[in-house]
């Protein structure tokens, strides 16, 4: 597959260099549509003001030339721009600020994810507006990344995007065919595409302690595991828009399937609890979703916005999993999962006289949960979890420089457990944010925040599963909702070749869900508990600095992060990290280097997780619509392993993983797009839902 999509996209390339003559992209009329596209992008030229325009409550980021021109994807591209307190994985296609949680990710207003976001063309990108701060824009969210797109009118086009990975334990592939037509003002535009993987990795290799009546330790030596994953999946969307009203139908169906999940080991035990010998997993899965999507925007008087958002999906997901461990008996589970999902969000903001605006959003979300588990345990898992939250704002702005934000929100939850009941849960949800903005390049803010999770309905469940001879794994409908606390502060500064931010914050979150163990008549029971606070904290500053015309750009980070549980089992970590990423252009080239340093931080489950430093090299080369991207990460390294740890009493591991998502790697990247036949072209990347699974996985 990996050759025929590399054919493919030479194919295009030579297709589109014929085909590009033919195509022309009004930049004049999309300039006269948006205001910030008119300031500082024009056509293409490079610009030489600011790159970032501090507003009221967050930042504008313009990408430069040279920044688009090297990039392959949406995500490659915010990569390149270096934000401030954003850390970008363009390899992983991931996002995430500088504390670690991540921002809630938009496209024209309208809630997307991290992989439609990297199915943007970098050269449809206008600009990328950062809210680092709750905003009365975008109600319920602490940091919102909102991707500003061009807007094109008549015609159609069609796009085959393709990429191949290489590593050394695994191959990784893709592509992805979209065509689009404009009438007038409606559009339709169809999505289709697959991708796969397969690893071929050491494992992992660790040391577990079980403190049972009689208690033992057990070694675990990895022998391999082999994986293969595929995914396929496609769209239909239709859409409507004016200059003050844009309404978007979504009909999408995702099929994704790992028909292959081998691990091999080697375990012993001391004293000799059980006989040492070979252990072998093998699991598999599959989720086929369908689902649908409905988007409104318009401006129903002037300064008064209204936008409308309701999505939804049904799961038909199944997961495998059988255990050998010598001449012992094998543990096996089957499981098949029937999930409903439906949401709907209504959000008004109208600005009213005096520098004042009032705001409000209405979101609500039911979800219905039937799992049978069959195997060595029978069980059978029903759960049904409704939310409602109202959350009404109010900001007022004084002498044009400070700015107050205040919000009171509350959150009802309501679930039920089959054989449990029923049960309601009342929580308010209220936030101040007072912004100052010292001049057009200086700004100060800082915002409390509480908020509360949603149950995670795999966690809530009161089914039970065997693990292995000794471990039973089982859920707890007990648990309480875990609040939140958010608190942050920081400083930005924007100049014509810098952008600087100096920040801290700190999360704090009460009756906080973490794993429990306890040994019931010889059985270890693997479950959860809501006990105690989880703190985490970060300070830190980050800069984005430009160099020799902008040909060179650094990003150097260095903060000190930590994190504390208390209560039952109690613990805590902290380390500083330095971290520099690069960009140097020269002509139709661009070369990216990135280093961190080691890092260390306590997951969710209460383990301590621990990384070694990090750095990759990439080289671009670029040709009207052609990218290339050659590169190599970690090439020093002859074995690179991450490793966790944990103490919950009973019982305590230390793991060392080696998987092929780190360690030493070279990769090659090509794509090609191009326009054709047409004077102006709505594009817009999409992503199908996917969905998520309620089945407890082992």
């Amino acid at each position: 597959m990996k050759g025929f999509c590399l054919i493919i996209v030479a194919l295009l390339a030579f297709a589109g260099i014929e085909a590009r003559a033919a195509a022309a992209d009004s930049t004049a009329q999309a300039a006269g549509q948006d205001s910030i596209f008119r300031e500082v992008d024009l056509g293409g030229v490079t610009v030489e003001g600011r790159m970032a325009i501090q507003k009221d409550d967050h930042t504008n980021y313009m990408p430069t030339k040279r920044q688009v021109d090297a990039s392959a994807s949406g995500i490659s591209l915010l990569a390149r721009m270096m934000i401030p307190k954003l850390l970008v994985d363009h390899i992983g296609k991931t996002v995430k600020n500088a504390d670690g949680t991540a921002p809630t990710i938009y496209i024209d207003n309208r809630m997307a994810d991290a992989t439609e976001a990297d199915r943007l063309r970098p050269k449809d990108i206008v600009r990328v507006e950062y809210y680092d701060r709750p905003s009365p824009d975008f109600p319920g969210a602490q940091t919102v990344l909102n991707f500003i797109t061009r807007k094109y009118d008549r015609g159609g086009y069609v796009e085959l995007r393709t990429s191949a990975y290489a590593y050394p334990w695994s191959d990784y592939g893709d592509c992805s065919l979209q065509a689009s037509l404009d009438v007038n003002k409606f559009n339709v535009t169809l999505y289709a595409g697959s991708d796969f993987s397969r690893e071929d990795t050491p494992g992992t290799t660790g040391t577990e302690y079980v403190g049972l009546a009689n208690p033992f330790t057990k070694q675990t030596t990895a022998l391999g595991m082999e994986t293969k994953t595929r995914n396929h999946y496609g769209l239909l969307r239709t859409k409507y828009r004016t200059e003050k009203t844009t309404a978007m139908l979504d009909l999408g169906f995702n099929w994704s399937e790992m028909p292959t999940n081998h691990e091999r080991s080697l375990v012993s035990y001391s004293p000799q609890a059980y006989p040492a010998s070979g252990a072998v997993t093998d699991s598999r899965s599959r989720n086929a979703t369908p689902s649908a999507r409905f988007f409104l925007e318009t401006a129903i008087a002037k300064g008064h916005k209204l936008r409308v958002e309701a999505n939804g999906w049904y799961g038909d997901n199944t997961y495998s999993r059988t255990y050998t461990e010598g001449a012992l008996p094998a543990v096996v589970t089957d499981s098949k999962e029937k999930q409903y999902w439906a949401e709907a969000m209504l959000n008004y903001n109208a600005d009213l006289k005096h520098d004042n605006s009032i705001g409000a959003m209405l979101y609500g979300n039911f979800s219905s949960n039937r799992t049978t588990y069959t195997g060595t345990m029978a069980a059978d898992q029903r759960i049904d979890d409704g939310v409602v939250l109202f959350e009404p704002g109010y900001s007022h702005t004084f002498a044009k420089r400070l700015m107050l934000y205040v919000r009171m929100g509350l959150y009802w939850d309501i679930y039920r457990v089959k054989g449990i009941g029923t049960v309601s849960k009342l929580l308010p949800r209220p936030g101040a944010t007072i912004n100052y903005k010292i001049n057009e390049r200086n700004s100060v803010y800082a915002y409390w925040y509480m908020a509360s999770n949603v149950p995670q309905m795999a966690n809530y469940n009161n089914t039970e599963q065997r693990v292995n001879q000794y471990t039973v794994q089982r859920g707890n409908p007990h648990l309480d909702i875990t609040k939140v606390h958010f608190v942050n502060a920081s400083y930005n500064l924007s100049l014509k070749n810098a952008n600087i931010s100096v920040y801290g914050s700190s999360t704090i979150y009460t009756d906080y869900t973490k794993p429990y163990y306890m040994d019931e008549g010889g059985t270890l029971v693997s479950t959860y508990i809501t006990d105690g606070k989880f703190i985490s904290y970060v300070a830190g500053v980050s800069a984005s600095l430009f160099f020799f015309k902008r040909s060179l750009q650094l990003t150097p980070t260095l903060q000190y992060s930590g994190q504390r549980i208390t209560g039952l089992n109690s613990t805590d970590s902290g380390r500083p990290l330095f971290a520099l990423t690069g960009n140097y252009y020269i002509k139709n080239f661009s070369i990216m280097a990135q280093y961190v340093t080691k890092r260390r931080s306590i997951m969710w489950g209460s383990y301590i997780h621990e990384m070694p430093q990090f750095y990759m090299v990439e080289l671009s080369w670029h040709h009207k619509g052609l990218h290339v991207a050659v590169g190599s990460q970690l090439f020093f390294e002859d074995s690179y392993a991450m490793r966790t740890w944990a103490d919950h009493g009973v019982y305590r591991f230390d793991n060392s993983t080696t998987t092929s998502l780190n360690g030493r790697k070279a990769y090659v990247s090509l794509s090609y797009s191009f326009d054709f036949g047409r004077k102006k072209v709505e594009r817009e990347k999409m992503e199908v839902q996917k969905g998520s699974s309620g089945i407890m996985r082992l």
